[in-house]
């Protein structure tokens, strides 16, 4: 068990601090800490009813839940950076274009790791368990997700004068070194702005993480991957006619 995921079970569940999590979700977190399968899942997906176990959850890009996951860590990162009073936050900001390709990275911010410098961040929540993944220890799979992103946006970054760092975690919010130096960087610049002092700064900052996965792996296991639509009445042409006499 790596410890390093431990934090939001030693938290108060306030909903003030966004640390609440619902009793499925709460379930669902204990379930990915400890192995185990969790309980009262569908017997197939909805969206291509093929068998719904727990890997088939985390990685079924249908209906969207994938990317919401991605996409809640990208808003979580945004704010910490607002709240901690850095300038010039942008969420996924274009780094490269051409007639053929366009980059995007998932966050930038200036001034976070040196004044007036651009720091450019892409994550990537891996399901550590999947069964193409699972004779490769942790460190390797951070090492070669870590080198595909790398390799993708580095020189990019390079030639606008930014830094690049991926932002690497698994779907029970274990997090990559370079993730945990990032962490440490924010926690300094939020306890300056709460006066408050870096441990509990960096515990916070670590409990939220860990909640915002937590809380979007739980969704690709309860949430719905098929589309949802109207009645499809458009101007009460579709509505039957009554007799009100």
């Amino acid at each position: 068990m790596n410890n390093s995921c431990s934090g939001w079970l030693s938290v108060v569940p306030s909903k003030e601090n966004h640390f609440d999590l619902s009793p499925d979700e709460f379930r669902d977190a204990l379930a990915l800490r400890y192995g185990r399968h969790p309980i009262n899942l569908p017997a197939l997906c909805d969206a291509d009813g093929e068998a719904f176990d727990l890997n088939h959850a985390l990685n079924c890009p249908r209906g969207g839940l994938v990317y919401a996951r991605h996409n809640e860590m990208r808003d979580l990162n945004c704010s910490l950076l607002e709240m901690a009073g850095l300038r010039q936050i942008i969420p996924e900001p274009i780094i490269f274009e051409s007639a053929e390709e366009q980059l995007r990275v998932d966050w930038m911010v200036r001034g976070f790791e040196h004044p007036q410098k651009v720091s450019l961040f892409d994550c990537c929540i891996v399901n550590a368990d999947s069964p193409s993944l699972e004779r490769l220890s942790l460190e390797a799979i951070f090492t070669v997700r870590k080198n595909v992103k790398k390799g993708h946006y580095s020189e990019a970054a390079k030639a606008r004068r930014a830094s690049f760092t991926p932002i690497l975690a698994t779907c029970d919010a274990v997090f990559d070194k370079e993730a945990e130096h990032y962490f440490k960087r924010m926690a300094v610049h939020l306890s300056k702005k709460w006066k408050c002092g870096y441990s509990q700064t960096i515990g916070y900052i670590r409990a939220r993480m860990q909640i915002c996965i937590l809380r979007s792996a739980s969704l690709c296991l309860r949430g719905s991957r098929t589309k949802w639509r109207g009645a499809g009445v458009e101007d009460a042409a579709g509505l039957p006619k009554f007799n009100f006499d």
